[in-house]
């Protein structure tokens, strides 16, 4: 991790925070459909609209969590897991979101969710963390390498449209 100073914090989400966190995943639907992935992204994994209920869901969900990160007294980022069982039995959690708004990522919110979803997963005695990151995002496999976290898998595709036409 850097050594400058960590400004941003990250805490449960409060009810009052869960609009600004969906105009936040809103805002990270559209940067994702820069990246190379974004768009198979978005028609398969992506939580559905409308996104105030479906936090609202993670809220209420004993097995999942979502986190707001704060920096300035504005909610700039969040970030959402849930309790995975493995085939195996064994349990993990999974990062399904985390995003922190450009202005703020470089002010210790991103580390501040990150360590917060972590926390949640000790505290529950899971035994692992995984994250979901584009494969066009080099930012934010770069950052999730700073937890020492690693590539695992990768999801390979193509659109069936452009076997037609070759």
């Amino acid at each position: 991790m850097s050594e400058r100073p960590k400004d941003g914090l990250a805490r449960p989400a409060r009810p009052d925070e869960i609009g600004a966190a969906a105009e936040l995943a809103r805002e990270a639907r559209r940067e994702a459909l820069a990246y190379r992935g974004g768009k198979r992204w978005m028609a398969t994994e992506a939580a559905p609209e409308p996104l105030e209920e479906y936090l609202a869901g993670l809220v209420a969900d004993p097995n999942a969590v979502l986190v707001t990160g704060i920096w300035a007294d504005s909610v700039v980022g969040y970030g959402w897991a849930r309790r995975i069982v493995r085939l195996d039995g064994s349990l993990i959690a999974r990062i399904e979101e985390l995003f922190v708004t450009p202005e703020a990522r470089s002010v210790g919110v991103g580390e501040s969710l990150f360590d917060a979803l972590k926390q949640w997963a000790r505290d529950r005695d899971l035994v692992a963390i995984d994250a979901f990151v584009l494969p066009g995002h080099r930012e934010a496999k770069n950052f999730f390498e700073t937890f020492k976290m690693t590539a695992h898998a990768l999801i390979v595709h193509t659109e069936l449209d452009q076997d037609r036409q070759a």
